[in-house]
């Protein structure tokens, strides 16, 4: 990562420890991980995906902690909801310190709030929501799943064998990730 890039990753760090709904720390190491993985076959802006990678789930610091834990599917819907409704704020704040461009600002809370409850066409928007959904194939991020939702790894798996893709890059990661899950267990 860049030098600028860690500085945006040491300034959201306080805020995806606050989430508790799951490890939101190892989650997003592994959407960066994913962003690098999909920029390296897919056309994208490095400068604009990878701060919304690190930042996209911010917002889940401010979500109250009885929502987090719920198991009630409208109060998970109202979380989900909050956490997007809360991360512009804190995204504009992360990369002002940052001293990064305005109009990126801009454009990296447009991209971030974008990867729940919508089907964008926009390419930008559709690599976060593929880096995110391609991160909970990752070994780390897998286990660290299973732990928060009280899973064992075979429901994981097979909840995760639902996911949809945008790009057939994702697709295809994703795809080889979940079969060495599989093997595992």
């Amino acid at each position: 990562m860049d030098k600028l890039f860690e500085e945006i990753w040491q300034l959201a760090l306080p805020y995806l420890k606050r989430g508790v709904m799951k490890d939101f720390v190892i989650h997003t190491k592994g959407v960066i991980k994913a962003m690098e993985l999909l920029l390296e076959k897919e056309k994208g802006n490095k400068d604009i995906l990878i701060p919304a990678a690190i930042l996209h789930d911010v917002g889940w610091s401010k979500v109250p902690l009885e929502l987090q834990k719920s198991n009630d599917e409208s109060d998970k819907v109202e979380a989900l909801k909050l956490h997007l409704k809360y991360a512009p704020q804190i995204i504009e704040e992360i990369l002002g310190k940052a001293d990064y461009d305005k109009a990126k600002i801009e454009r990296i809370i447009d991209i971030a709030i974008s990867h729940k409850f919508q089907d964008p066409k926009e390419s930008d928007k559709q690599l976060l929501i593929d880096a995110d959904a391609l991160a909970d194939a990752f070994k780390e991020q897998f286990y660290s799943d299973v732990k928060s939702y009280g899973l064992t790894p075979e429901k994981n798996y097979k909840f995760r064998k639902k996911s949809k893709f945008y790009t057939r890059t994702v697709a295809e990661l994703f795809k080889k990730e979940l079969e060495k899950r599989r093997e595992e267990f």
